[in-house]
């Protein structure tokens, strides 16, 4: 979904703040770029250099440089570009399996719910996107504890942990309840934390997380096939990667998920979002209708759990073009399939169908 990018720039950090990257300030400072006359002159081959090293972060600020104003590029700035390595953490914040810590972290509010507690900051940057964070990690944690006593469905295997490589075919007893009971389930502390940790390095708008809850809940009721101990973190993801793909044509790539998500390999990822869409039938709508009622429920969610949520409802023109996004990659896929030929969300090319629906 084409989102709106500032027409100018008063500095580079806040350029970079107002599109959810600010954690390249540094890079973009220690290269020389403080001047915002600099921007419209970087190319991807300048940002791989910076050390900007997920593609489709480069192409999101590429794009925000073409739509700065002729305002900025007037007064352009001699400076050299000085290329500077990447940060050795870059893209390594994928941390699902490591616990909360212990204590209450400075300046935050402990609350509670029905279920058990979790951290929310009082005072945060962007609460919308803390909100639907712990909105989630709750909802996903019920989701989780169900899927426990849910009966067992095969096609779960293709989610499982338990496969290493997880497109492998599982052993016969990959799924024995004796095995299954070895790993207890997550803590809604635990869950938080992972989408948060996926969140800070891709940055998508806090309505893809919306977005993916309802792909995992289409999941359950179209294949029966449970969130469980083993299975959520990988279809947490599959869910996050299509959501933010459906949403916007500058989504990040699935290379990108495979670096900052290190436990599951490149061909991992494509395995995961390939048999995630089949077992939802390609079906990757969502109507209106259908996103207020999901924005309504954890909205409610919060105001139970005494917890704000400032995420606003979506504007109708907004809506309305995640609707028809929605259906033309539902058409797409469906087509691909009958084809039997299949290509990423990512690499497919829907403007043709939007065009035939009156959208561009």
């Amino acid at each position: 979904m084409q989102s709106s990018f500032p027409s100018s720039a008063e500095s580079v950090s806040g350029w970079l703040e107002t599109l959810h990257l600010s954690k390249y300030a540094e890079a973009f400072s220690g290269a020389g770029i403080t001047n915002p006359a600099q921007l419209p002159l970087l190319t991807d081959e300048k940002l791989k250099e910076i050390g900007v090293g997920l593609g489709g972060h480069r192409k999101r600020l590429l794009q925000a440089c073409k739509e700065l104003g002729p305002g900025t590029t007037a007064a352009a700035s001699s400076t050299p570009v000085r290329a500077v390595p990447p940060p050795a953490t870059e893209g390594r914040m994928w941390v699902p399996a490591a616990p909360p810590p212990p204590s209450q972290p400075a300046g935050t509010t402990r609350r509670a719910n029905s279920t058990s507690s979790i951290y929310v900051q009082s005072t945060i940057t962007k609460p919308d996107i803390e909100e639907v964070i712990f909105c989630l990690a709750v909802v996903i944690h019920d989701r989780i504890l169900q899927g426990e006593h849910m009966p067992f469905v095969p096609e779960s295997n293709f989610f499982s942990e338990e496969n290493n490589p997880i497109y492998a075919v599982p052993d016969a007893d990959a799924a024995s309840d004796n095995k299954k009971k070895k790993r207890e389930p997550p803590s809604e502390e635990t869950i938080f934390y992972t989408i948060r940790s996926v969140y800070e390095c891709a940055r998508f708008p806090a309505e893809c997380l919306i977005i993916s809850l309802v792909y995992m809940e289409r999941l359950i009721a179209v294949s029966s096939i449970p969130l469980n101990v083993t299975s959520w973190r990988p279809i947490l993801l599959a869910a996050l990667i299509v959501a933010q793909k459906v949403w916007d044509d500058r989504s990040l790539h699935n290379i990108d998920f495979s670096v900052f998500c290190p436990m599951f390999t490149l061909k991992e990822i494509n395995h995961l979002e390939k048999k995630f869409l089949e077992l939802i039938g390609y079906d990757v709508s969502v109507n209106s209708s259908l996103y207020a009622s999901y924005h309504f429920q954890l909205r409610t969610l919060c105001q139970k759990s005494q917890t704000g949520f400032s995420l606003q409802p979506m504007e109708p023109s907004v809506a309305a073009m995640l609707e028809a996004r929605g259906l033309a990659y539902t058409e797409e896929f469906k087509h691909n399939a009958s084809n039997k030929t299949w290509q990423s969300a990512g690499d497919l090319e829907i403007s043709g169908r939007l065009r035939h629906m009156g959208i561009l």
